[in-house]
């Protein structure tokens, strides 16, 4: 059963990046946790976004804490269609916190990698990628590849 989806792109050297999520009853902070890094290269750059319906909990670069959250939006909206009940959230990384975490920009070609996971209050958890059974799963360590193209 599909909980979430998310969606990115670049815009004029922002990320933007948008979660659906099928949740009847959204509540808390933090049951989205996204895992960026805009420098694949350096295993330990490692931006780690914390999320839920009502904002933004947590924004880490390297596991530690990034207090300066100007540079992170966070617009929630919710509703329905024929399929149900879903809430949404898009998260815009500018591209002058990207040049300042990363000492680069986004642009055609760039390559990122990114994960995504998703907890719930029982305690079970969805993945974007690798296996969440395993054990001792680690979603920074099950990142996938993408690339900027220029549609």
């Amino acid at each position: 059963m599909v909980f979430c989806y998310l969606k990115g792109y670049v815009h004029q050297g922002n990320m933007v990046l948008c979660s659906y999520c099928f949740t009847q009853n959204p509540v808390g902070n933090d049951n989205i946790h996204l895992y960026i890094n805009l420098s694949p290269e350096e295993k330990e750059k490692v931006l780690q976004l914390d999320f839920g319906y009502e904002g933004i909990k947590k924004v880490a670069l390297c596991e530690e804490d990034v207090t300066d959250m100007q540079y992170v939006a966070f617009r929630p909206f919710k509703t329905d269609d024929e399929q149900g009940f879903y809430w949404c959230g898009e998260i815009v990384i500018n591209k002058e916190a990207i040049e300042k975490m990363y000492g680069a920009h986004l642009a055609e070609g760039s390559i990122f990698t990114l994960n995504m996971t998703q907890t719930f209050a029982d305690g079970d958890f969805s993945v974007l990628f690798g296996d969440a059974c395993e054990d001792g799963y680690n979603p920074r360590e099950n990142m996938n590849v993408f690339v900027v193209l220029n549609y």
